[in-house]
């Protein structure tokens, strides 16, 4: 029977995101090609913003359990984060670990991402062993503050409007304000030689999260219009020629990008096809049959362990020297799934469980 209150299309697109980023990097890693290796670049830049959107359009209406809770906004900002540290923390830091045991990573470096500070500044050290963890420092730092600025939010429209207030509302205007102030920093930069590094930033990316929940909420407004599903389309191609067009041609020749449209509006492209996507699986994409709902739930829990893991994994089949790539590509699919497969069973499930509820 089918669950209406689950969206199977979500689990699709986190499944897809989370193949656009692991398909690419093996064939970067395996082919020669480089039109194919551009491509496949270009691809994974794209699954990166979907993880960081669809991370929104998820989470950022949980903010109603904080804005709606009478006597316990405070309490339920702790338990927000406290779950979303149990959620992400255990998987993340036994990869690490694996990071550390498999490339003999002992530096003193390995405190910043102990404490997701890796990118949290520039100069940054992402490119060293456990380069994928730059995206999840995003999604920590935007965990933290984005349920601490709700709070503040909360708490001054009490203060100004003395009324009980609106969740919706205030959600919105508290993923606005991360846009802004993302915004007017990075405008006001210097980016001298930073090039791509720009983008990894922690602080500088966390508005892809907040788009992603005001992309929900605009869509739960614009329900009603007939022809949405249309304009969404429309969108998200125009969008995505622009990103294709302009990245292609910054690969090809690095100074053809004003450095203003390179490291700032070329996202506000990708945050709107990332949108319009993850908004149309979410109203179009239905499945009626129990099989069919499992096997996409199942692999949707997968794709954060899965996003992880798959550089390790790529690295230690390349050092078995397999010449057939086929066989190559098989045996890091499998070894990739069934390590997420692991994971989730033995390391995130059980944590899951003890998450704290919201109060009322």
């Amino acid at each position: 029977m089918y669950d209406v209150n689950k969206s199977y299309g979500l689990d699709a697109i986190r499944i897809i995101a989370s193949l656009l980023v692991f398909i690419p990097h093996i064939i970067i890693n395996f082919s020669d090609n480089s039109i194919i290796i551009n491509n496949a670049y270009l691809t994974s830049v794209i699954g990166v913003e979907l993880f960081f959107c669809l991370s929104g359009y998820l989470i950022c209406r949980q903010g109603a359990y904080i804005v709606n809770s009478k006597k316990n906004h405070f309490k339920n900002t702790y338990i927000f984060m406290i779950r979303r540290i149990l959620r992400t923390w255990p998987t993340y830091f036994f990869v690490l670990l694996c990071y550390i045991l498999f490339y003999k990573f002992f530096e003193k470096e390995i405190i910043y991402y102990l404490l997701f500070i890796q990118n949290l500044f520039y100069p940054m050290i992402s490119k060293t062993f456990f380069s994928v963890s730059w995206s999840i420092c995003v999604e920590e730092f935007f965990y933290i503050f984005f349920p601490l600025l709700l709070f503040f939010v909360i708490t001054f429209y009490r203060k100004i409007m003395n009324k009980s207030p609106n969740s919706n509302k205030l959600i919105i205007v508290s993923c606005f304000l991360i846009i802004l102030i993302v915004y007017i920093t990075r405008e006001s930069l210097i980016y001298n030689n930073w090039g791509p590094e720009v983008r990894r930033v922690a602080f500088f990316r966390i508005d892809a999260i907040a788009f992603g929940g005001l992309g929900y909420f605009l869509i739960q407004f614009l329900n009603k219009y007939k022809y949405l599903d249309i304009f969404l389309s429309a969108i998200c191609l125009i969008s995505l020629t622009i990103i294709y067009y302009n990245l292609k041609k910054y690969l090809l020749d690095s100074n053809s990008l004003n450095p203003s449209f390179l490291n700032n509006y070329i996202f506000y492209y990708m945050y709107s096809f990332s949108i319009c996507i993850i908004c149309l699986s979410d109203r179009l994409v239905r499945v009626s049959k129990q099989y069919f709902q499992n096997i996409l739930s199942e692999l949707a829990y997968w794709a954060y362990p899965l996003y992880l893991m798959h550089i390790l994994i790529i690295d230690l089949i390349k050092l078995m020297e397999i010449n057939n790539l086929a066989l190559n590509i098989i045996t890091i699919i499998t070894i990739n799934f069934l390590c997420a497969y692991l994971i989730r069973k033995y390391i995130e499930l059980p944590f899951i469980k003890i998450r704290p509820k919201f109060l009322k």
